[in-house]
């Protein structure tokens, strides 16, 4: 049995066992995690022989329980996101896997549906950079940036991340210690680099966009800013709030004023401008103008435009 478990566990990558205890104990360990695992042992001559009582029984081979069901049902869902992505072919052949051996129902309609642009240019790096990541894979990037020329750059990658129906980049550049990000839809080219790899020992991207909207980093002073929102809009931004630094700061007769604390960037004010009307900055002054200053850009380029 020993030598038959060493056979598998060399195959799979890993140290063989060299204790009988071990074995002994993996078998106990069997009967208490797998209730209706019962293994009952024969002694021949001078061997032991171990089996199953119920010779079809198999611990790869057991049925869900409903809370198990719906458990392994979201997890399809999930990973059915890569479905389709360039090089992840092998999605497809592991949710037909789990559908079979797990006997999750099989269906073709969508029970989770997630937001995704799959015309956007860049998806095919996906999987090269996905592995980079794990294998800890510097690599040599062409980037064009719009209205450039193509840059080259030796990157260390740390992080794939979407915002916006858009992917992202995060990593280090060589001979820079700040993070930078790359939209992947401005990638034209990636190859492994010769530069050993340099692994991120700073920073925590469990917590590093806690204090911002979208992906773009600039500094890490945050801003106390506060808003007035339209009482009909409110009930929409009490429920998906604009961040989680959100709280209503005082109500007046037809609108709530609420404060976020954040790093103002791009995204931010692309956010705030979505809501039209409906939204007001009040403070900074310095955000407040600039708010302003694009709004009457926007005006005067409607303006502009006639009817014919």
């Amino acid at each position: 049995m020993m030598e038959k478990c060493n056979i598998a566990l060399e195959e799979a990558g890993y140290k063989p066992v060299t204790s009988k205890v071990t074995i002994l104990k993996d078998l106990e360990g069997i009967e208490n995690d797998f209730p209706d695992a019962v293994i009952v042992k024969r002694k021949i001559g001078r061997y032991l022989y171990y089996e199953y009582e119920d010779k079809s029984f198999s611990i790869y081979n057991i049925p869900l329980n409903d809370d198990g069901m719906a458990h392994m049902a979201q997890f399809v869902s999930i990973i059915s996101k890569f479905e389709g992505m360039p090089n992840f072919d092998w999605v497809d052949d592991l949710i037909e896997h789990f559908k079979l051996s797990l006997n999750i129902p099989s269906t073709r309609e969508t029970i989770v549906a997630f937001d995704e642009n799959f015309d956007l240019k860049g998806r095919n790096w996906f999987a090269m950079l996905f592995s980079a990541i794990a294998s800890e894979q510097a690599l040599e990037i062409k980037y064009k940036p719009f209205g450039k020329d193509v840059l080259i750059y030796l990157f260390h990658p740390y992080l794939l991340k979407q915002y916006n129906n858009r992917w992202f980049l995060f990593g280090c550049v060589e001979g820079y210690t700040s993070i930078t990000n790359l939209p992947l839809d401005r990638i034209e080219e990636i190859t492994p680099a010769t530069i050993a790899y340099r692994p991120n020992t700073e920073i925590n991207f469990q917590e590093y966009f806690d204090d911002m909207v979208g992906v773009s980093k600039r500094g890490n002073e945050t801003s106390k800013i506060q808003i007035m929102v339209s009482n009909d809009r409110y009930h929409y931004i009490e429920t998906k709030p604009l961040h989680g630094t959100q709280r209503v700061v005082r109500r007046e007769n037809d609108s709530t004023v609420i404060q976020i604390e954040v790093i103002i960037n791009r995204e931010l004010k692309q956010l705030l401008l979505s809501y039209g009307s409906d939204l007001t900055v009040i403070s900074p002054e310095s955000l407040k103008e600039e708010m302003k200053a694009d709004l009457m850009k926007n005006l005067e380029k409607y303006q502009s435009v006639h009817l014919k």
